[in-house]
């Protein structure tokens, strides 16, 4: 047998070992890892749906405290007057603001106005877990510990769950006698949980306790995320503030239980209670994530298997090119690395060859000719540096102002239409500030067109030391400057030109001049969406504020 065969064969044994090693590795160490990942990733989805479950009652909490925190319904509740009926409780307010119940409790107990409203189906419907005439002043729903907090949670009726909250009526201002009680309620119907789904992008259900079809115990899968301490992502997890309320033990949910999905393998079901407005378990929350884990780990096996496959190949190259050196020609190593640089280019490998001969003469010379073509390369690459270089300092002067240093405006409706429309895609605010120096031209007439230059651009400095980014300012023209605040709102404009105002105030201009210039301005906001919803509107508002 030739000795080449043989390493051939060698190689061959190798390989079917390397394979070997491979399935045990992934099938020992690797499986609990991806079932880790999988209910880490269960397990974060699962906060996800029950942070945005109570994230929903403390929206419901705000709508609620400011029906009864309203001079309004503080009237109504005493009076019962038809305009507040007529002008407040229209089906257009269910219709926008997607309640199904609002009552109105005077602080008797007694009911002053009720609707039940099942607003798919648009009529009328009776919840029984309710008082049906006069409350009972103890009812839960009654009691508070302090007036100007609503109570808020989940209430199980028969008609589905319930977000319910309820708040004593106040006055406006948070002040006088309680004059009774205001309860909401918006059912989680289908509608509402694929509003939720869309919301948080989790798959979810919720069942009643009990009612929920929960897969067999042979579906379950082992809960890792207590016992696999070496994973940092579970430690981390399990520490996360913003998580362990949800998933400590403190957690106001149930200690979640993982089923493989019997309808779909490739797809994972968590289980856990969450509570009612009482605090006790009421709701079964199903979650399903896909086996991304499990997936990937098929994948990866597959690369594992690609990569011992190369890893083979290669060794197998290697030696076959070391027997190829030991019993070729030095003219036949020439052939065969004048063939690799046309494939490659690499120009930094030179040839060994200890002979004195016409061939070693010839290596010589081909390596002379490899170190010239490197040096050439090596110019040609450092030219094209430059002018890349050159290119960039190019770019930067064509949208900078050259008096001010700030962005110029060709720059300026480029970069506002970027943020624009990444705020608008991403449900963000933007706000305009747009500047305006005062009596600008006096300060021209007294001191001088040059003197007038150097106060802009001390001025442009004074803006540019207010603002960080993503937010830029632009020298718009003469003595107009506008600043662009991305993921920030009317609010934050209005506070940032006054921290602008205050710095121009404080700011003694031409000072290295041996001159005390006080300057002031005049500014106009504007912010998306409050004010306008598309970039012309806002553009508009800010420079007709100003």
């Amino acid at each position: 047998m030739r000795l080449q065969t043989r390493i051939i064969l060698l190689m061959i044994l190798f390989f079917m070992l390397f394979l070997a090693f491979g399935v045990v590795l992934i099938r020992v160490l690797l499986t609990p890892v991806q079932i880790t990942a999988e209910e880490e990733i269960a397990e974060i989805n699962l906060a996800r749906v029950a942070q945005a479950l109570r994230r929903e009652s403390e929206h419901l909490g705000v709508l609620i405290g400011d029906w009864a925190q309203w001079d309004e319904t503080y009237r109504f509740v005493q009076d019962r007057n038809l305009k507040f009926q007529v002008t407040s409780l229209s089906s257009d307010t269910f219709r926008k603001t997607r309640l199904d119940l609002l009552i109105f409790i005077d602080r008797n107990g007694e009911t002053v106005w009720s609707n039940q409203f099942d607003r798919p189906a648009q009529q009328q419907r009776y919840i029984s877990e309710l008082p049906s005439g006069d409350w009972p002043l103890d009812h839960p729903l009654l009691q508070f510990e302090d007036l100007k907090k609503p109570k808020t949670g989940i209430l199980v009726t028969g008609h589905g769950p319930l977000q319910i909250a309820s708040s004593p009526v106040l006055t406006s201002m948070g002040t006088g006698a309680r004059q009774g009680t205001v309860v909401m309620g918006r059912f989680l119907d289908q509608d509402e949980i694929k509003r939720l789904n869309e919301q948080t992008r989790v798959s979810f259900n919720l069942h009643p306790a009990g009612e929920a079809q929960v897969p067999d115990e042979t579906y379950r899968l082992p809960y890792y995320l207590d016992r696999f301490e070496l994973l940092p992502e579970a430690r981390a997890l399990l520490q996360d503030p913003d998580f362990s309320h949800l998933l400590g033990e403190d957690s106001e949910l149930s200690e979640p239980r993982f089923y493989r999905d019997p309808q779909a393998p490739d797809r994972m079901r968590i289980f856990a209670h969450y509570p009612d407005i009482h605090g006790e378990p009421a709701l079964l929350l199903e979650v399903r994530v896909p086996r991304i884990f499990n997936h990937l780990g098929r994948r990866l096996a597959m690369v594992v298997f690609a990569s011992l496959a190369a890893i083979g190949i290669l060794f197998s190259a290697v030696h076959l090119i070391i027997i190829r050196r030991i019993v070729t020609k030095p003219l036949g190593r020439l052939r065969q690395h004048i063939a690799e640089v046309q494939t490659d280019e690499s120009l930094s490998e030179r040839i060994g060859v200890r002979s004195n001969s016409e061939i070693g003469e010839l290596v010589h010379e081909y390596n002379k000719m490899l170190e010239r073509l490197e040096e050439d390369r090596r110019r040609r690459v450092e030219a094209e540096g430059q002018l890349r270089a050159s290119e960039r300092r190019f770019k930067e002067l064509s949208i900078r102002d050259d008096l001010t240093g700030l962005y110029n405006t060709r720059y300026f409706y480029q970069g506002l239409k970027h943020h624009f429309e990444k705020c608008a895609r991403l449900n963000k605010p933007l706000a305009l500030i747009f500047l305006d120096v005062d009596r600008f031209k006096q300060v021209v007439d007294t001191h001088g067109h040059i003197r007038g230059s150097q106060a802009l651009r001390e001025v442009a400095q004074t803006i540019k030391a207010c603002i960080e980014a993503p937010a830029f300012a632009v020298a718009y023209g003469g003595d107009e400057y506008v600043v662009v605040l991305p993921d920030r709102n009317r609010a934050d404009a209005v506070r940032k030109a006054e921290e602008i105002r205050a710095h121009m105030s404080a700011t003694s201009y031409l000072a290295e001049h041996g001159l005390d210039v006080r300057l002031t301005a005049s500014f106009g906001i504007a912010g998306f969406p409050e004010d306008a919803q598309d970039l012309e509107g806002l553009l508009a508002i800010a420079d007709s504020s100003l």
